[in-house]
C-alpha cells in the first residue's frame, strides 16, 4: 500500500497511532513500522520482547478511528538467551506464583513458550501466561493449560440439600 493511495483520514490514523507508541513507555517503537487503511492498523517490524508487542498492540487498540489491528511485528532474541535459559526462567517464575499448581508445565522452542497440563480455575491459566510473559528472550507464548471442572464433594452436597 503507498502513501498515494491512502486517503487523508488514513494518514491521520497512522500518525495517532505512531504517536501513541511513541508515548507509551512500555513500547520501544524504534522499528516499528504503522500503515492504516479505513480502521485497520498494521503494526509491522521488529521489537526486543515478547511484553512489548503485546504493549504495542494494546497501545494501538484505543486510538480512535482504529477498528482492527493486525500485530506483525517480530519479536528479535536477544543474543546470548538459549532456549534452556528460558526453560530455567519459566521454571522459576512458575513456582514464584503460588496460586499456579504444580501440574502447569512450560516447554520452549525458539523462544516461543508452550504452556500444558490442568487446573481447577481459569484464573491460574491466566496468572501462568502472565508470569511467563515477561522473561528476557520469549518470542510467544501459547497457553494449552486445560480447565478441569471442581467437582463438589458428596458431603458438600449433602450440607446443601
Amino acid at each position: 500500500m503507498s502513501t498515494a493511495t491512502l486517503s487523508e483520514k488514513d494518514l491521520k490514523l497512522r500518525e495517532a497511532v505512531i504517536d501513541q507508541l511513541d508515548w507509551d513507555p512500555a513500547v520501544d517503537a524504534a522499528a516499528i513500522g504503522v500503515t492504516a487503511h479505513e480502521g485497520a492498523v498494521v503494526l509491522a517490524g521488529s521489537i526486543n520482547t515478547y511484553a512489548g508487542k503485546l504493549a504495542a498492540e494494546r497501545a494501538a487498540k484505543p486510538v480512535r478511528g482504529v477498528r482492527a489491528v493486525a500485530n506483525d511485528l517480530e519479536v528479535k532474541l536477544i543474543a546470548g538467551r538459549t532456549d534452556t535459559d528460558i526453560a530455567a526462567d519459566a521454571a522459576t517464575m512458575l513456582k514464584m506464583h503460588g496460586e499456579i499448581p504444580d501440574t502447569v508445565q512450560a516447554s520452549v522452542r525458539h523462544g516461543q513458550i508452550t504452556l500444558t497440563g490442568a487446573v481447577p480455575w481459569y484464573y491460574q491459566s491466566s496468572q501462568a501466561a502472565k508470569a511467563v510473559r515477561y522473561i528476557r528472550g520469549v518470542r510467544s507464548v501459547i497457553n494449552d493449560i486445560r480447565i478441569m471442572s471442581v467437582t463438589p464433594s458428596k458431603d458438600l452436597k449433602r450440607h446443601i440439600a
